[in-house]
């Protein structure tokens, strides 16, 4: 009922304005309604109030039935309908999972590059995570065999692209020996658990997915195969949701440093205390290394202990572990290397290429800041040769103009 004033005002605009499409009328609705603030501490208003898009967009798709923004729509409402949040993983349903990975290659059949409005995941990307998240179901139900056939049936559909899953070996070879590897965004996480479960790649990295640890299961998933990961007994991990508190200096191991509120300047939420837990358990004795792309509060303020290694970070609590230029060249021309296997169509793939792009482009910025003109002609050559812009567009007219500006340089 609390949606009824936006339909109503929607109705209005497009009889007001002469506009008597039904099929945009009911899209924008179902748009409306999906985007306001869905009640996700309540599954069963929640699941009405995705019913009700669903609804929406089935009628749009009577009216056009090859639209494939709508296809897209119908399956984020499936999707939420089927697991609201990352608590709702462990009661996914899998006859709820074919209808919203199907609903997601129509959109790829109907528009290989899909240019529809995002809501966060591109089509491709969101097959791997509908996939990826079905795999963790069956893991915390112990089923091993399962889990790789989920994975395993997300790639036959469109999922897990031969890139990303290039690029996690590399983020994987990148760690030391049982290091720790703290994964942060579905495009990170889900080929990581692909490459481990299916390939059985690199199964001495334990790889922690950081939003998954504010639910309630994850840690249970974690502590079947790592024992005594955390520094807290069983029934404080499964109670905890939030503590109130105030920059505090944390000391591990002799390392000392500030750990800040994560939320509200007051609050470190479930998810920040077992990380934080995590870390006192691990004493830093094992290594520990972090994905890109993290939203920086849920690194509890270690950036600046932070060695880059382009794809990873790596902790270093004293003394930074920066590449030489040898080594830094290495690792670009590797990452810049699987440009062949980029689907064009995919527009998370060509983000994530922009990202190390960028990263080049700053390294070659620096050299010539430092006068160290054969380097940065070295780097650049490397960039146009596994990544030419021509072929490879950037994403954002921003990233175009500090390339061109940096070619000036040249």
């Amino acid at each position: 009922m609390k949606y009824l004033f936006f339909i109503f005002f929607i109705m209005f605009s497009y009889i007001s304005n002469g506009q008597t499409d039904e099929y945009r009328l009911l899209i924008d609705s179902a748009k409306t309604i999906f985007k306001s603030e869905v009640n996700l501490y309540n599954k069963e208003i929640r699941k009405t109030e995705y019913k009700q898009v669903i609804n929406l967009v089935e009628k749009a798709l009577e009216l056009d039935p090859n639209n494939s923004e709508a296809y897209y729509f119908l399956g984020y409402a499936y999707s939420k309908f089927n697991s609201g949040d990352a608590n709702d993983i462990i009661d996914m349903d899998l006859e709820l999972l074919m209808k919203t990975s199907e609903l997601f290659e129509k959109v790829i059949t109907l528009s290989p590059k899909y240019e529809g409005e995002l809501l966060i995941l591109d089509p491709h990307s969101k097959i791997s995570s509908e996939w990826g998240a079905m795999a963790l179901n069956y893991l915390y139900q112990s089923k091993q065999d399962s889990a790789k056939w989920a994975l395993k049936e997300g790639k036959s559909r469109g999922g897990f692209s031969d890139y990303f899953l290039s690029i996690s070996r590399i983020i994987l070879n990148s760690c030391d020996e049982n290091a720790i590897l703290i994964s942060s965004g579905d495009n990170f996480s889900f080929p990581l658990l692909y490459l481990q479960n299916v390939e059985n790649y690199r199964l001495d990295v334990k790889v922690i997915d950081i939003s998954l640890l504010s639910t309630n299961w994850f840690y249970k998933n974690l502590e079947k195969k790592n024992e005594h990961l955390f520094d807290m007994p069983p029934e404080y991990l499964d109670s905890i949701q939030y503590i109130e508190w105030s920059d505090s200096v944390v000391s591990i191991n002799n390392f000392l440093w500030t750990v800040k509120p994560t939320y509200s300047d007051s609050h470190l939420l479930r998810g920040d205390i077992l990380f934080l837990s995590l870390l006192r358990k691990n004493n830093f004795q094992l290594p520990i290394y972090f994905t890109i792309g993290f939203y920086e509060p849920q690194r509890l303020n270690l950036k600046e202990f932070l060695s880059s290694l382009v794809i990873v970070d790596k902790l270093t609590l004293y003394d930074k572990d920066e590449q030489t230029y040898k080594e830094y060249k290495s690792t670009i021309t590797n990452l810049l290397n699987l440009s062949n296997q980029i689907d064009l169509n995919n527009p998370d793939e060509l983000f994530l290429l922009d990202f190390i792009r960028i990263d080049v482009l700053k390294q070659i910025d620096t050299l010539l800041t430092n006068k160290e003109r054969r380097k940065s002609r070295q780097l650049f050559n490397v960039l146009n040769d596994y990544a030419d812009y021509e072929k490879f567009p950037y994403q954002s007219e921003n990233n175009q103009q500090y390339y061109d500006y940096i070619r000036q340089r040249l």
